[in-house]
């Protein structure tokens, strides 16, 4: 993948510092979206922003959710942005970003009451059924991220209507730390899940988010579902880690365009060296990501089409395809 720089936006010093990794996404108009937190006079303020094609800001500011929970994006076209403060609360805001309203999320299949599944953060995505995925982390353990829910926005009122678990057993889970989910149901923790053309695909990241980013993880798989939810194809898979040498580990973004996956490695051992790459879904082809002149400092999170945007602690860059 080769990309030309085209629009650089500074989002303020360390906006998209904290989650790892940022939550933005690109729109059908080549605009983005992100959540960012910045230090202003009375404190630090987390907001959505809206960035133009052509680097325009617009911020609405968010409302505190609950510890450990991270905003979900839900971009709706023309119908508005959502977004899921925690697992019991949204902000609807209207397609002009003039207006919000604040609604409590209904609770259909109690997510909420079990001992709180916070929300993970990230994009949601909008599944055959019309409902949103959206990633959710185990009670008492929000770095855990194992839950796959749907929500469900009739008439600007959201309401989780499922909840489940990737099968452990369809998985090469090898840590020797938390790997269970609540009720002791052994499962994977979830990177990224879409459905694309009525087929779901799902990055499952290792057995728990704590050795991801600190020990090296178990494995790491990126998978396509049947419809009872278990593998149907492997499109790409490291296992074996914890018998390797060094730390080792890969986080997963589906792109908004649904046709590939942007794998990331957490730590620099390994034949990548820490560098990107991008994997086809519909063929398993992995290219690397070549980098963009003048953003070393960048990490690729989203692709649609021609269009691509990067990330650094402060800024976004968008960029377009070359030859």
């Amino acid at each position: 993948m080769k990309a030309l720089a085209a629009v650089r936006v500074d989002l303020g010093e360390g906006a998209l510092a904290f989650p790892k990794p940022p939550t933005v996404c690109l729109r059908a108009d080549g605009s983005a979206l992100c959540v960012a937190t910045l230090r202003t006079s009375a404190g630090w303020e987390t907001a959505l922003v809206h960035v133009s094609a052509s680097g325009e800001q617009v911020r609405m500011p968010l409302l505190e959710g609950s510890f450990g929970a991270q905003p979900v994006i839900i971009d709706r076209g023309d119908s508005g942005i959502v977004v899921l403060i925690d697992d019991r609360t949204a902000v609807m805001f209207d397609e002009a970003f003039t207006s919000s309203q604040t609604v409590e999320i209904l609770d259909r299949v109690n997510v909420a009451g079990r001992d709180r599944q916070l929300t993970a953060g990230g994009i949601a995505r909008r599944a055959e059924n019309g409902n949103w995925l959206v990633v959710l982390t185990d009670p008492g353990t929000f770095q855990n991220a194992r839950t796959i829910a749907e929500l469900r926005i009739d008439d600007a009122v959201p309401a989780w209507e499922a909840v489940d678990l990737l099968t452990g057993s369809e998985y090469p889970m090898a840590g020797g730390r938390m790997t269970t989910a609540p009720g002791g149901t052994k499962a994977p923790i979830i990177g990224d899940v879409i459905d694309v053309a009525g087929t779901r695909f799902v990055a499952a990241q290792g057995s728990d988010t704590a050795s991801l980013l600190k020990y090296g993880s178990d494995f790491f798989t990126l998978a396509e579902l049947d419809a009872e939810g278990r593998v149907a194809r492997r499109l790409y898979e490291e296992r074996g880690w914890k018998k390797q040498p060094g730390k080792h580990g890969v986080r997963a973004r589906f792109t908004s365009d649904g046709t590939s996956a942007i794998l990331t490695p957490v730590f620099r051992t390994g034949d990548w060296g820490g560098r990107q790459r991008l994997i086809g879904l519909a063929d398993g082809s992995l290219e690397e990501i070549a980098p963009v002149r003048g953003g070393s400092k960048f990490a690729l999170v989203d692709v649609r089409g021609d269009r691509s945007v990067l990330v650094s602690d402060d800024e976004l860059l968008f960029a377009d395809a070359s030859d």
